[in-house]
């Protein structure tokens, strides 16, 4: 009986980090390879490159109040969309987004 005490904390540990974290999967909706993404806000990151129709899960670190937006380059220009306008702790979601193309409204 006494061994299903260190199982369940662990298992709320487990469910306290994914509460903190956003995990976004980002797809390349464009006719062009993007590079050098940027995810800005919160814990950030980075995605150096995606093909055409590529995807790829990045898990953002939910530090406080704040908003998720990408910046990257597009033929050789630079670009920025609006992933989630508002995020806080307890609020992370599994969500995906479309580079350069429709997306839902986040938050």
């Amino acid at each position: 009986m006494l061994l299903n005490i260190p199982i369940m904390l662990f298992y709320c540990w487990v469910a306290i980090i994914l509460l903190n974290t956003m995990r976004i999967t980002f797809t390349n909706s464009t006719q062009i390879t993007l590079t050098n993404i940027n995810i800005v806000g919160c814990g950030g990151g980075q995605i150096g490159k995606l093909e055409i129709g590529q995807c790829e899960t990045v898990w953002v670190a939910i530090t406080g109040d704040c908003s998720i937006t990408i910046h990257y380059l597009s033929n050789g220009q630079q670009k920025e969309e609006s992933v989630a306008g508002y995020v806080t702790n307890g609020m992370g979601q599994k969500i995906k987004h479309n580079i350069g193309g429709q997306n839902e409204e986040q938050f």
